[in-house]
């Protein structure tokens, strides 16, 4: 029946419509069963058959039509409807009393009230106006002539007749009025249950519009404030609604006072522009009016100063060189769009001992360095050339001009044009040397990564004899066979493959009086690595200072396995001003020093003035403090490198070994024989030993000792060779002033 709580809560009308169709087709179905029993016993009685057939069909239609309301119920209404004519029509037609048939012409009157049940007003009226019919029959107030001779009257046909009306006006047509009504009032208890609500929720609504803390406008589409908050009104001060403007307060532009439909754009007040605020349409459907939700962003709009400030400081840093002022390798890397079609010839230029002058004088003075080789390489290529700041000491030339110049003119003109001193504008006028290694490759802006590359590739194959490299694709294989030869040395290091060979130093005469110790390093199947191989690999690769402790104690060994029966006299190893600088390196030499003091005699220490360590500060601090130990300490390769006057008195040596280059050009160049002079007449001024190295003929000895030079080293006298076999020569000799020595000790 569908007359529970939740059926008259339950807004499908199908529902109310099958709960109004069953409660009739129910009660109506239950006074025919039991008509239909009576009646039938009667006329089963009066042997009448066929009343029993038409009352039996009456009411197996009947419970069908209640059965198919389950699914079908237009169908089903249709079929009560029918129903209700149809009994109406045969009891006018087979009841020959019209005083009987009055009650079924006036049960056709409930179908008005059933239709609206059912269908609606539309079929409503039309049952009324079919009823216009069975009304005009009964006010002619006789029955219809019969059309077929058929009685089916009974004895209790009056009561059969009153009952049916009784059901229909009394239990079918209230029960359904009722069901109809309960709903009503079911649905309208909801309605006003939810007016409630809804009530509560606009006052919590209007609550939070009014307290929310953001500042919010209602306008009209023409922007005149129809309401506004608390917040609002502390920003707007006095407003007239429906008549002040949202332009009125705020400071819009033409476009935006006219048309107020953009989702959010930026203000600030008319009489205070130091506030900014942001004026945030909120998106009301089906609704005149607009909301406006006004935001203070002041900090948001510093902010947004503060980025875009930071943002160009970034674009500044992040794409040009802080030091320099150059573009850096981002701008290098991030070619514009409109050049990536131009062909270009790279060359990048490494100054390759910055590193050492930053150690050695600081950083300060490295980026000072760094400043001026820029300056310069402006000077001579800012017109042909764009120069960018590379990291570290690395910086590219491009240049794109037509016609376009190749990478072997381009080294060319970088051996020449490429500044290899530089002397800084400071208290002390110290001129600089700069080892610059140079690459040259070419390209186009659409790969400048791998220009770049191949321009290192080419750089890493440079010497001190041939600092501009041209890549080509062979210095690939180089480069893989560097790879190895470095991995050859390491090897050596790590498993102690070093030998300690001699070559003498002598008197005019011949005779030894000291030896050079000369490292020696070999490959695993006994094969030696040139001098020339492994030195500059080991003073690339950051492994100085472990080569420098492995070569002192090999070193320190030769010493302990000194024969008895052999002379022992001083032993000189060569040192860098980097070995010096090492903490690692010098504090393994101090100690040795201090603990063996009968080593500080037999060792000197050689420090070659090649280096650009070699005239630091505390270089010369660390050699003082050797010397006043009583380490003798002589200065090689003098006259080639940076010291001075100065600095040879200030790290206390006590010999100079005039370099080889000098002693070679001698009987060739008068000025070096007189640079020769000069270095001999200075060293005995100062009371210094002085040794000649590079000593290969007769007559370089002859004008030597000439000069007045008393020591000697080099091939005329012998080459390095293993200490055993030096030790064999030296023990048959008998040098003169060894033996006057010794008895000068006695």
């Amino acid at each position: 029946m569908f007359i529970r709580d939740r059926d008259f809560l339950n807004p499908d009308r199908t529902i109310l419509k099958t709960s109004l169709l069953r409660i009739i087709l129910l009660s109506g179905a239950m006074l025919t069963a039991s008509i239909v029993l009576h009646s039938s016993l009667i006329a089963y009685q009066l042997n009448l058959a066929f009343i029993i057939c038409i009352t039996v069909s009456f009411l197996t239609v009947l419970f069908l039509t209640l059965w198919f309301t389950r699914k079908y119920l237009l169908a089903s209404s249709i079929s009560l409807l029918a129903m209700v004519i149809a009994a109406c029509i045969s009891i006018l037609l087979f009841i020959p009393d019209f005083n009987l048939s009055q009650a079924g012409i006036t049960f056709l009157y409930t179908l008005p009230l059933m239709a609206l049940f059912l269908f609606g007003r539309k079929v409503a009226v039309i049952m009324m106006f079919f009823n216009v019919l069975p009304f005009l029959l009964l006010l002619r107030n006789q029955n219809i002539p019969p059309i077929i001779d058929i009685d089916i009257s009974l004895p209790a046909t009056h009561a059969y007749l009153n009952g049916l009306l009784f059901v229909f006006f009394n239990i079918c047509i209230p029960l359904s009025a009722m069901r109809l009504l309960k709903t009503q009032k079911v649905h309208a208890q909801q309605m006003i249950q939810h007016q409630n609500d809804l009530q509560r929720t606009l006052d919590q609504y209007a609550e939070i519009f009014e307290n929310n803390g953001t500042a919010s406008f209602f306008c009209n589409e023409d922007g005149v404030i129809l309401n506004l908050n608390n917040a609002a009104k502390e920003i707007a001060g006095e407003v007239t609604l429906n008549r002040t403007r949202l332009c009125d307060i705020f400071e819009l532009t033409e476009d935006t006072s006219t048309n107020l439909l953009a989702a959010a754009f930026p203000t600030h007040l008319k009489n205070n522009n130091s506030i900014k605020y942001l004026l945030q349409k909120a998106s009301l459907e089906h609704h005149d009016t607009l909301l406006f939700h006004c935001h203070d962003v002041t900090e948001q709009a510093n902010h947004a100063i503060e980025l875009s400030r930071l943002k160009k400081h970034h674009i500044s840093t992040h794409f040009y060189d802080l030091v320099t002022g150059l573009p850096n390798e981002n701008h290098w890397y991030n070619p514009a769009p409109s050049t990536i079609h131009l062909d270009m010839t790279v060359a990048l230029v490494k100054i390759d001992n910055l590193s050492q002058i930053n150690a050695a004088f600081g950083i300060s003075v490295g980026d000072a360095i760094l400043k001026a080789f820029a300056t310069e390489l402006k000077n001579r290529f800012g017109h042909h050339a764009k120069i960018y700041r590379f990291r570290g000491a690395s910086f590219a030339l491009e240049f794109t001009s037509l016609p376009l110049i190749s990478p072997e003119n381009l080294a060319l003109q970088l051996r020449e044009r490429i500044p290899t001193n530089l002397q800084l504008k400071q208290e002390q006028q110290i001129e600089y040397h700069l080892e610059c290694r140079v690459g040259c490759s070419s390209g186009n802006k659409a790969s400048p990564q791998q220009a770049a590359e191949q321009c290192l590739i080419a750089i890493k194959q440079t010497t001190q004899a041939s600092p501009v490299m041209v890549y080509y694709i062979g210095l690939i294989n180089n480069l893989l066979e560097a790879s190895s030869q470095k991995a050859r040395i390491r090897d050596a290091l790590k498993h102690n493959r070093l030998e300690m060979w001699l070559q003498p130093k002598v008197m005019a005469d011949g005779h030894i009086i000291s030896f050079e110790a000369l490292a020696r390093m070999f490959d695993e199947d006994g094969t030696m690595i040139m001098p020339n191989t492994f030195i500059p690999i080991i003073e690339s690769s950051q492994l100085q200072a472990i080569f420098a402790i492995k070569v002192f104690r090999q070193l320190l060994q030769l010493i302990r396995s000194w024969p008895k029966n052999v002379p022992l006299v001083r032993i000189a190893f060569n040192l860098s001003g980097q070995d010096i600088l090492s903490d690692r390196f010098f504090k393994v030499l101090i100690q040795t020093y201090m603990n063996h003091p009968q080593l500080i005699p037999l060792l000197e220490i050689e420090i070659t003035e090649t280096s650009v360590f070699s005239t630091h500060k505390e270089t010369g601090r660390r050699l003082n403090t050797l010397a006043r130990m009583g380490v003798s300490i002589a200065i090689d390769d003098f006259g080639t490198g940076h010291a001075s006057l100065s600095q040879l008195i200030d790290i206390s040596a006590d010999t100079i070994k005039i370099d080889r280059y000098f002693v070679s050009q001698m009987g060739i160049s008068e000025r070096h024989t007189q640079i020769v002079n000069a270095a001999i007449l200075l060293a005995n001024s100062l009371k210094l030993n002085v040794i000649a190295e590079g000593i290969e003929t007769e007559a370089q000895l002859l004008q030597l000792t000439a000069l007045g030079c008393e020591q000697f080293q080099g091939y005329l006298f012998g080459k390095p060779a293993p200490a055993n076999l030096w030790l064999k020569t030296f023990q048959m000799q008998t040098p003169t002033h060894w033996f006057a020595n010794k008895q000068s000790a006695n």
